[in-house]
């Protein structure tokens, strides 16, 4: 887990996503974890071409080569070692022995992208898996439930009920339903751990807007 306020580097491994999208990843990223990310870096991982790849090997490659607090997107199938089938594969994952956490865009794809709004929503998916991975890097855990943000959304960390739904209603049903506000659990436990204050905020016409510069503008 991190204890210091640090840069977040973001590696594309693949060319699913391009690198105008990875910044916007990274600055809603830092946004959503109100002053706790310093920043954000991008990078691009040489892999050979695959179309699936061990997560935790992955997670190792990524500390070696890059390290830190480190965010890896690729467009392979994540694998795992777990028992059931309906596991082994993932949307992300973090190794608990690094703060080191991956995503893989492959089942967060609309079945086209061939518009803007069908490109968006894959942005959008693949930055909510992220926020939740990045979550974990900083010592949050998964909510069984259904957890609400202030703003109504699912919080980020919401996990849900994975057998439940089955890949394509976990997205629809989970992942679609996440915000970029955290429940105030999550909140409380990040001023607890870093010390941080979110700046108070009030939701606007869908917008979060910081009451603090707003007063002072």
């Amino acid at each position: 887990m991190i204890n210091t306020r640090t840069t977040l580097n973001i590696v594309r491994i693949g060319s699913d996503i391009t690198y105008s999208s990875l910044k916007t990843i990274g600055e809603k990223i830092v946004s959503a974890f109100n002053g706790i990310i310093a920043g954000y870096e991008l990078a691009h991982h040489e892999t050979p071409v695959v179309e699936s790849i061990d997560a935790q090997l992955l997670t190792m490659i990524l500390q070696q080569d890059i390290g830190g607090h480190t965010l890896g997107i690729t467009d392979a199938d994540l694998k795992t070692c777990d028992e059931d089938e309906f596991y082994q594969t993932i949307f992300g994952g973090k190794n608990p022995k690094n703060d080191v956490a991956v995503v893989s865009t492959r089942k967060l794809t609309p079945r086209h992208i061939s518009t803007d709004k069908e490109y968006e929503l894959f942005l959008d998916r693949t930055l909510k898996v992220s926020l939740h991975e990045v979550g974990h890097n900083l010592g949050l855990t998964d909510h069984a439930a259904y957890r609400t943000a202030p703003d109504g959304t699912l919080c980020p960390m919401s996990r849900g009920e994975f057998n439940k739904f089955g890949t394509t209603g976990y997205v629809r049903a989970i992942i679609d339903g996440r915000g970029l506000t955290f429940c105030d659990e999550c909140t409380h436990f990040m001023q607890q751990v870093y010390g941080i204050r979110f700046k108070t905020r009030k939701y606007i016409n869908g917008y979060w807007i910081d009451l603090e510069k707003q007063n002072r503008g």
